[in-house]
């Protein structure tokens, strides 16, 4: 296991627009998601403000069906042929299992798809409360499935995604796992839920004055996701994490959910895992969906598209996955 602090040093000019993102969300955002709200409102608040998170130019994007499940994949517009990657990310989106959708991603799916060169597949997976555990887990599985019957080896997709996304997306590499199938090629997290106790008081970090996310709003979406406590795929700090893929962690220091990846992380090393934990000073529950206004965030996610074209083992793949932008504060095996 390999943890870096990163320092953000984008200068005068990103700290005043991180001020003014972080008071944003704590004033606009934050007191909209959790009770009393309900899931509906919530999703209406989500989808407006994402209008102010728009995606990257220079990417195209088509509709297909996993089975039932709408699928958006996001791709490189025009690349050239020896840019293209023959691998291909399944980015899951996050909001509590029970928000969100392709669309309030797309400023991460597509500086990912531009970045790496691979096609990302998003999925419109169900939402709690109407449709609890295990359908979104499903939804995801039957998009995995679908990008192996097109073409992809196991060895060529990557598996991401944000907060409950990283839930769903670790989720998955484990029943992948468990049922004895080839590992994909990586996985990627950002901020991801890794404990679904519904007390919130149980994490070390659950005092951190979040400006994003509320700790009565993880109650809400626990209870609404009705995950049963002892499901395996969901339990990653409680059983054995051998056979998974690499794995790339990122989380800021300023947020809820900091303790659910450097335990994670902590609990991987114990079974010999290739992991490196990133954790981003002065930075908030997945920051990277402010890409639109900090470098930081860019920087971040090129760290992450890097990682995927390495873990797919592309010819060209990126020759350092290390955020260049900003310095590495301490690094520890």
């Amino acid at each position: 296991m390999t943890t870096v602090e990163i320092e953000q040093l984008g200068g005068r000019f990103e700290r005043f627009k991180a001020a003014i993102s972080r008071g944003l969300l704590r004033g606009v955002f934050r007191p909209l998601l959790g009770p009393p709200n309900t899931a509906a409102f919530q999703r209406r608040c989500v989808g407006w403000l994402s209008r102010f998170l728009p995606a990257r130019g220079g990417v195209v994007r088509d509709r297909t069906m996993a089975g039932i499940v709408p699928v958006e994949i996001t791709s490189v517009r025009a690349a050239k042929s020896a840019e293209k990657s023959p691998g291909a990310i399944l980015y899951i989106h996050g909001g509590g299992f029970c928000v969100g959708s392709p669309f309030t991603h797309r400023t991460v799916t597509s500086r990912l798809a531009f970045e790496s060169r691979m096609s990302v597949w998003t999925p419109d997976y169900r939402l709690a409360p109407e449709h609890p555990y295990p359908a979104a887990m499903d939804d995801v599985e039957c998009t995995y499935r679908e990008m192996l019957r097109v073409g992809y080896t196991a060895e060529q997709i990557v598996l991401a995604g944000d907060s409950a996304g990283g839930a769903l997306a670790l989720g998955l590499a484990i029943r992948l796992r468990n049922q004895n199938e080839a590992r994909p090629g990586g996985l990627m997290l950002l901020s991801p839920v890794t404990d679904l106790d519904r007390n919130s008081a149980s994490r070390p970090s659950a005092n951190v004055n979040d400006p994003m996310i509320r700790g009565d709003w993880l109650d809400q979406i626990f209870e609404w996701y009705a995950c049963p406590s002892d499901t395996p795929e969901h339990s990653p700090l409680k059983i054995d994490l051998t056979g998974l893929p690499p794995m790339l962690i990122q989380v800021g220091d300023c947020e809820l959910l900091l303790s659910d990846a450097t335990r994670l992380a902590e609990h991987a090393a114990r079974y010999q895992l290739d992991c490196r934990l990133e954790i981003h000073r002065d930075r908030w529950h997945v920051f990277q969906l402010q890409a639109r206004y900090l470098p930081s965030s860019r920087a971040a996610l090129k760290t992450l598209a890097g990682f995927a074209r390495s873990v797919t083992q592309v010819p060209d793949a990126l020759e350092d996955s290390s955020i260049k932008p900003n310095e590495v504060r301490a690094e520890f095996t």
